[in-house]
């Protein structure tokens, strides 16, 4: 690098960046507070080692979405042009390694191994289940699943998990847990937690491995440390066990995961596994108003499990947070959609505008009301694109070709299109496969004796479609998919399946699938041509399959389309926008009623709503509303104990509840259909209490808890 480019990134600085940019050789903790520019420093920190004579193949850096990962590698290569840097989130660089240089055949699977996302899991589960004649009506496969991948982040074996819980919820999922493991062997298959607990067991039963690897990371940055779990722990333990020069950013006061397994233990205690770290803070805030970072730091100061800092801006003032009443989640979500409509008519871009909430729930409301004013939006995190029924099937044919011991997809794909073959046949298959010892593909070209008629002919059928399809080169991906969809009929299926719109729909999920296939081959142009695997990298179909099984919620946002952004306090993370809104901010939802019996949970679900003010640049509004719709019946609601411990002096507050009692005949009202009218007569109290209101059109009797009527003066 020429001191010209060196001078380039370390300017624009602070000196506690710098510090952190800089610092060589050691172990390094690098405690950055909201907006204070974390990713900036990582990014050059990382062209600093290689500046340093530092090769990149010797460094790796692990980030916790696919997002974040590719937006570093991006700013790493403005500086030095090195696609082969190990950039990843820790299931893909496990992943990795675990298919490079036949390592996971060490541990009995072959190095095609498929990764089951979580419904191909729970279908296993409930296989495993079935097998052990338990009833899933009494024992719910969700619950037992959640507690298997619970005991993975723990590396609890099955024997491991009876040791640790008593009682006999435990022991049936320890048998489930052992049975469910045996059918993932047989299928070639893992689990997202088990890409972590394989290569832990890579590196402990087979030490040369490890040393490899250790010897290869000479530098490690871990990014977000505050969620990592006890799996992910041991891993950089291990890995960074021989030189100890290793990187870890993040904040303990945006620690929100340790729902799934994150431990906020790792950050507070880093420096008692390293007692020769160095420690710098990162408190100087770039995206926050000052009475926007008021407001976070005032509320989070009521947390004890925490480290503290002082975060502080040189941006302006800005404007006063609005805290706003309203009467019911529809009436709140009408007050959102009219604010952003103002908003927009000012000079706010819809893309500018993003609302959070606690659970997914709630955004069924809020997009009714933003359709009603015709804004455009986005919702992050619902049905993701990866789990559409019609992608779930093309994708399974796909995971057949790379791996045919892979028993889910099989099971998915032999009657889709429709073959003949009803689950007595499928019975009858797996069990002649069974018996005679074969694979369930090479058992679709026998002849066997219990299967006869429509059912052996789609057996046949289908043999030949598997023997032809396992003919082509898994490279370009976009022709495998293709080729898949023709032969298989699939287009035709959805004709035959589907009308209309959800024909339309469903076509252009099966494009946009065409599409990304497409997108990966031109990012991945060093595949072309090879059937095989090299020892440092996968290419090809069994890496666009990777990618895919690991793709997350937040990966398929695209900041730049012109809508206001719809999703939960968990998928904000790390995002930030102009303007934003909180809403639901009542006890039960945020913090959540789950949440009310520990403190620790107490406290995460404060750095959750932490996390949301934070993620504001220059416009907060936060909402609540006086009652709320629970399973059909409106429930009073308690506004949220964390709007109590936000500074008064930040806060605007208005109240658009009403109070019913102040409406009286002769009263001049507004309605929103109806228009100005005269109020001639009320009846009723409470919630009953109608008023009969004069209007240009006549008359009309409303009942005034929903009739929306304003006042005026």
């Amino acid at each position: 690098m020429t001191k010209r480019l060196l001078s380039k990134l370390l300017e624009d600085v602070t000196e506690p960046q710098r510090e952190a940019i800089t610092h060589l050789e050691g172990p390094l903790l690098v405690l950055a507070g909201a907006g204070s520019g974390k990713t900036r420093v990582i990014t050059r920190r990382v062209a600093y080692l290689i500046d340093k004579g530092i090769s990149p193949y010797n460094i790796l850096a692990i980030t916790f979405t696919n997002k974040a990962a590719d937006e570093m590698k991006e700013r790493v290569m403005r500086y030095y042009s090195y696609p082969d840097l190990w950039v990843s989130t820790f299931h893909s660089m496990c992943a990795r390694v675990l298919r490079s240089e036949g390592n996971i055949e060490r541990l009995g699977y072959s190095r095609y191994f498929s990764i089951y996302d979580t419904a191909d899991t729970l279908g296993v589960i409930k296989l495993a289940m079935k097998e052990l004649n338990l009833d899933p009506t009494h024992w719910k496969p969700a619950t037992i699943a959640a507690t298997i991948s619970g005991a993975k982040n723990k590396l609890l074996s099955p024997e491991g998990l009876l040791k640790e819980h008593s009682g006999y919820f435990h022991r049936v999922a320890s048998q489930v847990y052992a049975k469910y493991q045996s059918l993932l062997k047989t299928n070639n298959a893992l689990d997202f937690d088990d890409l972590q607990v394989k290569l832990i067991e890579l590196f402990t039963h087979h030490p040369e491995v490890l040393e490899r690897y250790q010897d290869k990371f000479l530098f490690i940055l871990i990014d977000e440390y505050q969620d990592t779990n006890f799996a992910q722990y041991v891993i950089q333990k291990l890995l960074a066990k021989k030189y100890h020069n290793i990187c870890v950013t993040g904040d303990p006061d945006q620690s929100i995961y340790g729902w799934r397994g994150a431990n906020l233990e790792n950050i507070l205690e880093f420096e008692r596994d390293y007692p020769d770290a160095k420690v710098v803070k990162l408190e100087q805030n770039y995206r926050s108003t000052k009475r926007i970072l008021q407001a976070a730091s005032e509320l989070i100061v009521h947390n004890k499990f925490r480290k503290s800092k002082g975060l502080w801006t040189e941006n302006p003032e800005g404007n006063n947070i609005r805290l706003v009443h309203c009467e019911d989640e529809k009436a709140e979500a009408q007050e959102i959609a009219s604010h952003i409509k103002e908003l927009h008519q000012g000079d706010k871009r819809y893309l500018d505008m993003a609302v959070f909430y606690r659970t997914n729930a709630q955004s069924r409301v809020l997009e009714t009301a933003l359709r009603q004013d015709g804004i455009p939006y986005v919702l992050v995190g619902a049905v993701e694109f990866y789990q559409r029924k019609e992608i779930k099937d093309i994708l399974a044919y796909l995971r057949l070709l790379a791996n045919p011991n892979d028993e889910v997809a099989f099971d998915r794909v032999i009657n889709t299109p429709p073959r003949g073959m009803g689950p007595g046949s499928l019975s009858k298959l797996k069990e002649w496969a069974r018996l005679e010892g074969r694979s369930l593909q090479e058992a679709t070209g026998q002849v066997i004796p219990s299967i006869k008629g429509k059912a052996m002919e789609g057996l046949k059928t289908f043999s030949k479609l598997l023997t032809s399809l396992h003919k082509m080169p898994p490279y370009p991906v976009r022709e495998v998919v293709t080729t898949v969809i023709a032969d298989t009929k699939y287009i035709h299926y959805l004709k035959e399946s589907y009308t209309d719109e959800a024909l339309l729909e469903r076509l252009a999920n099966v494009e946009e699938l065409v599409n990304a296939a497409e997108e990966y081959d031109k990012a991945n142009p060093e595949s072309a041509g090879s059937a095989e695997l090299t020892a440092e990298a996968s290419g090809g179909l069994e890496d666009f399959l990777e990618k895919v099984a690991l793709v997350q919620d937040i990966d398929t946002w695209d900041g730049h389309v012109e809508a206001v952004s719809l999703m939960t306090l968990h998928s904000a993370k790390g995002l930030e926008f102009p303007v934003v809104f909180i809403c639901g901010l009542e006890d039960g939802l945020l913090p959540h009623a789950q949440s009310s019996q520990s403190e620790a949970e107490m406290e995460e679900e404060r750095r959750l709503c932490y996390v949301g003010i934070t993620r504001a640049k220059n416009e907060l509004i936060l909402t609540h509303a006086r009652r709320r719709s629970r399973f059909g019946l409106e429930t009073p609601s308690v506004p949220s104990r964390f709007l109590e411990e936000l500074p008064r002096d930040v806060i605007q507050e208005i109240d658009k509840t009403l109070s019913l009692e102040e409406f009286y005949p002769g009263q001049m009202v507004n309605h929103p259909l109806f228009g100005p009218g005269r109020i001639v007569e009320t009846q009723g109290y409470g919630k009953d209490r109608r008023a009969v209101v004069d209007f240009s059109t006549g008359q009309k009797t409303l009942l005034l808890e929903y009739a929306r009527l304003e006042k005026i003066k």
